[in-house]
């Protein structure tokens, strides 16, 4: 019952927290929603506005290339061309052009060729070009009005250019362009009470106004091919790449407002909104073909709808506390009267429970008694077991520790009898002291053969010597003894790399000396097919420790060995135990360092490498063991 009046509450609460976010996010959209379309409200008049605007201050100009067409003096420079003239007619259209305050004005013939022109006088000068290429020349040497927005061939200034033809007895005999910069549109949209952001398309869709200078001379959508052609041919945007503006479109009216998420291509962010959410609204301008779109940033949208959120949010969160603080409070007193009364009973029941549980208590004694001597009688079973464990363990590993004895006597037996038969031929020669060489040599390998035989008593107590400071090039020089003849004998070529200074290491001495003699014995049998045959021995000193590389030019290890190669028993050679590189492995580890194995790469000269790694001992530790 407990369990399922908490999972009750527990839905409970999870409802009234669904209820509280559907509630908030209604209140959010609804709020969004209704500001949107507030603000679309207000747009729509804007953007008409702002097209009115700039069709009025564009139209004042379409007058200036009639009233120049009506002049006789400019008919007759078409007619009947002359320096003369022409001078007088730079200076008239300089004139006009000073009191209207368009950027020039100026006269082509029939075949583009500007004849006069009121920039004469400047570097950028009209005088002397061919503009046939320009649709306004061509629609107004055909007989209507022009209207051309691009980027000046000669001046590199972009602005509007306004043409009109110019006729005598029926005929066109030239055309009059004015040319007219909208840079103080672009003014006027940045200044601070202006708080929309506006652009103004062509009819391909390119970007030639707008009060985010990054936009400037983008598109909103890729062009096509002949849109390309077209624009390339009439050197409308000069070198002007033309960029596609990433504008995601979030939301559409139906009068063609639209909701969209605007990045500026300049600084590649989101501009100027923090989220770069805009409304947009557009609207057309006659008989330009072109469409100024006006953007206003959706922020205080969801400034209200953030707000609305909240309150709702706020107003249910009142509302459903109170209604569970009221549902818990009456259950709370209902929870009091059932205990009251369950009490009662308990108080009934009680004695009987006590009876009951003494009867309980009684029979689970005498039960834990039983278990009591069948727990003990256990114990001493389990008692014996483990004293025939322990000492069948000690036989196998009595057993396995003899293997491995008998494999490293043959070694010292071998080279003992070597050098004692060198040592009775020196006596009978009368050369004493390559005797007594030899009898020191069988001197230090009987304390070797000593110190197998004690690994016996080591089964039984941990060895004492395993970290003692010893010098690693003297137990090198030992080992070597009693491998030297084998290593001549198989013409190995040895290269040893040791430091001037002795090296110190913590481990036992004859240890290390078996360790050396197992891993060059190893050694010059991997070798024993290959065409090169050469040890390397060198040291590696870090910080702490020291290593210890013994690499070969034998064939390597191959992958599914190398895992394998410390495993007691195991072996490749047809003879042998396999437990050579598993001893050696052990008296390294009890010496607190590691063995391991790699195979070299071919750069390297290929073959095995075995690292033996230990850790360095104090010069005055050495020291005092060698007094």
């Amino acid at each position: 019952m407990p369990n399922h009046r908490n999972l009750k509450n527990i839905a409970t609460v999870v409802l009234a927290v669904c209820l509280l976010i559907a509630m908030t996010v209604m209140a959010y959209w609804w709020a969004k929603r209704r500001s949107l379309d507030d603000m679309h409200r207000v747009l729509a008049p804007r953007a008409e506005f702002y097209a009115a605007t700039i069709g009025g201050m564009l139209s004042k100009y379409e007058f200036l290339p009639l009233a120049v067409a009506q002049s006789a003096e400019v008919a007759d420079l078409l007619e009947h061309t002359d320096a003369g003239k022409v001078s007088r007619i730079n200076d008239y259209l300089k004139d006009i052009n000073t009191r209207v305050g368009a950027f020039a004005v100026y006269i082509l013939n029939t075949q583009g060729l500007v004849l006069a022109s009121s920039n004469w006088q400047e570097p950028t000068s009209y005088v002397g070009q061919n503009y046939a290429f320009r649709p306004y020349f061509q629609q107004a040497v055909q007989g209507g009005i022009g209207h051309f927005y691009g980027i000046g061939v000669s001046t590199g200034e972009a602005g509007l250019f306004i043409s009109q033809p110019l006729r005598r007895g029926g005929r066109i005999i030239g055309v009059v362009a004015a040319k007219v910069s909208l840079d103080w549109i672009e003014r006027s949209w940045s200044a601070p009470a202006v708080v929309d952001q506006i652009w103004v398309t062509d009819a391909n869709g390119v970007v030639i106004l707008s009060s985010i200078p990054g936009l400037k001379f983008t598109t909103l959508a890729p062009l096509s091919a002949l849109q390309r052609n077209a624009i390339l041919v009439q050197r409308q945007f000069f070198r002007e790449p033309l960029p596609v503006v990433d504008h995601p479109v979030r939301e559409e009216f139906a009068d063609g407002a639209k909701v969209l998420s605007l990045t500026d291509p300049a600084s590649n962010r989101a501009a100027p909104s923090s989220k770069g959410e805009f409304l947009a609204v557009g609207h057309s301008l006659a008989p330009l073909e072109w469409r100024i779109t006006v953007l206003s940033d959706l922020a205080p949208v969801r400034a209200v709808a953030r707000n609305a959120a909240l309150a709702a949010f706020l107003v249910w969160a009142v509302i459903l506390l109170s209604f569970l603080y009221a549902r818990q409070r009456s259950r709370r007193i209902h929870e009091r009267l059932a205990a009251q009364e369950a009490l009662k009973q308990a108080y009934g029941e009680l004695e009987i429970k006590v009876e009951q549980r003494t009867s309980d208590l009684q029979d689970t004694n005498q039960r834990l008694q039983a278990e009591v001597v069948e727990r003990e009688r256990a114990e001493q079973t389990l008692r014996y077991a483990q004293v025939e464990l322990v000492q069948s363990g000690k036989l196998a590993a009595i057993g396995q520790m003899a293997a491995g004895i008998t494999h490293e006597l043959n070694q010292p037996l071998a080279a003992l009898q070597t050098f004692s038969d060198n040592a009775r031929a020196f006596i009978v020669r009368g050369r004493n002291a390559e005797a007594l060489e030899n009898l020191s040599i069988i001197s230090d390998l009987v304390k070797r053969l000593g110190y197998i035989t004690s690994q016996l008593k080591a089964f039984a107590r941990r060895r004492d010597d395993s970290k003692r400071p010893i010098h690693v090039q003297r137990a090198f020089e030992q080992a070597m003894l009693l491998l030297h003849a084998r290593i001549d004998a198989e013409q190995v070529q040895l290269n040893v790399v040791w430091p001037e200074q002795p090296l110190l290491v913590l481990c036992s001495e004859i240890g290390l000396e078996q360790v050396f003699a197992n891993l060059l014995h190893n050694a010059v049998d991997a070798m024993a097919a290959s065409e090169v045959r050469r040890i390397e021995v060198r040291a590696v000193q870090h910080t702490d420790d020291l290593e210890i590389h013994i690499s070969d030019t034998g064939p390597g290890i191959s992958a599914a060995l190398i895992e394998k190669i410390f495993d007691p028993f195991f072996t490749t050679r047809d003879q042998g135990l396999g437990l050579g590189l598993s001893i050696s492995a052990g008296i390294i580890r009890a010496a607190g360092g590691s063995l391991a194995v790699r195979n070299r790469t071919a750069q390297d000269g290929g073959g095995a490498v075995f690292i033996i790694r230990l850790m360095y001992a104090a010069a005055g530790e050495a020291g005092n063991r060698e007094t």
